[in-house]
């Protein structure tokens, strides 16, 4: 997994090294390494920097998204199996349901890039169930849970917003202009000692390569499509929706 990224790196690399030696032959390497190479290296590196320090932390604020959202259907849950156990007349099943439903929702979405019109559904379901809840066990709860389920659709809007959106556009233009700058100086810069210049041009290839595509797969970390090597993990999520599918036939619930 983790060299996934660098396999699909290596075969750019290898044209690139082919084109760099056949230049040499041909004489093509009129450039030497300067100030101004220097400087558009430098600009590279930078936006480099400035778009992988953005798209991490949008990177870890979707792996955070997973918890909070997890939490917010484990305290709903909670919830509704106190009142349950404390109210002899409340039925939890119907509200268990539709959050089972409604989480069920989310991932068919992540992980099969569906509409997300379906989770607002499924919220709408879960929303309608909050009213035997208040009837049964006030206001105060009531609140609580709908707090929650509002969190919940605000996680989910990120998601969706993360998932059809770039990070800066207009800065993944500059990006590849500085990117196909820097490839072209590697490939027209000569030295002295052409193995070393060899070496240090493909490493530099690969390095830059590297990074513009983990970039890339950093920005969407919601694509489940196979080709993705940092998308965010939701076994939580099936986990979560696995325990309150199996507090359905739990004895809090037969009681009731």
């Amino acid at each position: 997994m983790k060299w996934s990224l660098l396999l699909k790196v290596l075969p750019l690399t290898t044209i690139f090294c082919m084109a760099k030696v056949s230049l040499y032959f041909l004489g093509w390497e009129p450039w030497a390494f300067d100030s101004l190479t220097g400087s558009l290296f430098g600009a590279a590196t930078f936006v480099v920097a400035f778009l992988l320090s953005g798209t991490l932390s949008d990177y870890n604020a979707s792996k955070d998204m997973v918890v909070q959202l997890a939490n917010a259907v484990e305290t709903i849950q909670d919830a509704n199996l106190l009142c349950a156990a404390d109210l002899s007349g409340y039925d939890p099943k119907p509200l268990t349901k539709s959050l089972v439903e409604a989480l069920q929702a989310i991932m068919d979405c992540l992980q099969q890039n569906k509409s997300f019109t379906v989770v607002d559904q499924a919220f709408s379901q879960v929303n309608l169930h909050f009213l035997g809840l208040q009837r049964m066990a006030g206001d105060s709860v009531a609140n609580r849970v709908q707090s929650e389920l509002a969190k919940m659709r605000i996680l989910v809007t990120r998601m969706h917003l993360i998932r059809s959106t770039d990070f800066l556009g207009p800065a993944y233009a500059l990006l590849e202009i500085f990117l196909v700058g820097a490839v072209l100086s590697l490939l027209l810069i000569g030295a002295d000692r052409f193995s070393e210049n060899l070496v240090v041009a493909c490493f530099l290839f690969t390095s830059f390569t590297y990074l513009l595509l983990l970039i890339k797969d950093l920005d969407n970390p919601f694509r489940y499509d196979g080709k993705s090597v940092v998308e965010v993990d939701l076994a939580l999520l099936t986990a979560t929706c696995d325990r309150i599918q199996k507090s359905l036939s739990s004895s809090v619930l037969v009681e009731s």
